[in-house]
């Protein structure tokens, strides 16, 4: 059996972090109350000062996040406009989709990130990162696969942008507690087999750091050549991956307001 083990975290002050690193979060749940997104405005406020080389958004911002004007709130509307704030800094903004996240490519999310996709990457000294949101590649959980396929089609797009706001947003909520129980049952495991399996695909393809959101716990799983890393969730931890662009190491750090 393949093992795997958390990796350590840093609390550090602004002085102790270089500037132009790259930093990578995942799965941060923010609310779509007014207000619920104040916790990570104020964190990208602190990270600007770092001036980062990149960051990458790994999936599920949002509790959901449905890219049509029916649903956009105050809360959806504060956070992009943060990260157009850091894109006219220059810094680039990449979102890769999580499952949470629904028809972003051509939405009013593109003109405030540099870049909406299913997966990135990018090279940092010897060693070349995919980032990745990882919810499919647990083929176990049939309910959630069925769910992905029926909601993100043209048709669902065509059909949400038919249906009065009131009904989508009830429909969208009643589906998404009854499928929360399956994602929930599949991930009081993490799949690490799974994991070093398509660790050890990617690498073929010249991958040997490959980064997950979804599962919530912070994990690092060996994988042949390369090397499996599971985000833990931003909206429990506060915690982002750092990877630095000349030597390629990472780690994990959680920024202290007060220093």
């Amino acid at each position: 059996m393949t093992n795997s083990h958390p990796s350590p975290t840093r609390t550090v002050s602004n002085r102790e972090i270089p500037p132009h690193q790259i930093f990578i979060i995942g799965d941060s749940h923010v609310g779509l109350s007014d207000g619920n997104e104040q916790r990570i405005v104020d964190w990208l406020g602190i990270l600007e000062q770092h001036q980062p080389k990149a960051l990458y958004l790994n999936g599920d911002v949002f509790h959901y996040l449905i890219a049509h004007d029916k649903f956009l709130t105050n809360s959806i509307r504060n956070f992009l406009a943060k990260l157009r704030e850091l894109r006219s800094r220059g810094i680039p903004i990449h979102y890769v989709e999580g499952n949470r996240d629904f028809f972003l490519k051509g939405s009013f999310v593109e003109d405030a990130v540099s870049e909406i996709a299913l997966e990135s990457s990018f090279q940092a000294g010897p060693h070349k990162y995919l980032i990745v949101h990882g919810d499919m590649i647990n083929d176990r959980d049939l309910p959630y696969r069925f769910w992905r396929r029926a909601s993100k089609n043209p048709v669902s797009r065509l059909g949400l942008a038919l249906v009065p706001r009131k009904i989508a947003r009830n429909l969208v909520n009643n589906v998404e507690k009854r499928l929360a129980q399956s994602n929930f049952k599949h991930k009081r495991r993490l799949p690490i087999e799974l994991m070093e399996a398509y660790g050890r695909k990617r690498n073929t393809e010249g991958f040997d750091r490959i980064v997950f959101g979804h599962f919530h716990e912070k994990t690092v799983v060996p994988s042949g050549d390369a090397t499996v890393v599971v985000l833990p969730a931003w909206y429990e931890s506060g915690e982002a991956m750092m990877v630095s662009p000349e030597t390629g190491a990472y780690s994990f750090v959680s920024f202290d307001p007060s220093s």
